[in-house]
């Protein structure tokens, strides 16, 4: 991505709860992505390394919850949820 982009980018931690809604949002600011992503495996998406989180869908399992709030102590997690962490570029 150019350098420009991040200015355009949203992120979201959200906990779907078992019919598959958000139930729980938290979003993250682009400092708090800076601090988190090495935490994610971002081969996974097609295009290569995902600098931004913004081509998947990361997924928060229950082993990663405990660094990420070591991390960002304000972070939330319910019982029950599924969380995932996600960027999105906004439209102009």
């Amino acid at each position: 991505m150019n350098d420009t982009t991040h200015e355009r980018l949203i992120w979201e931690m959200t906990g779907w709860d078992a019919n598959e809604r958000p139930a729980h949002v938290t979003e993250l600011s682009r400092e708090e992505i800076l601090r988190i992503r090495d935490l994610f495996d971002r081969r996974l998406p097609p295009a290569g390394e995902d600098e931004w989180l913004t081509c998947a869908a990361y997924e928060v399992t229950p082993d990663l919850q405990h660094p990420l709030l070591a991390v960002l102590p304000r972070l939330d997690f319910k019982p029950g949820l599924d969380y995932f962490v996600e960027g999105t570029v906004l439209s102009d």
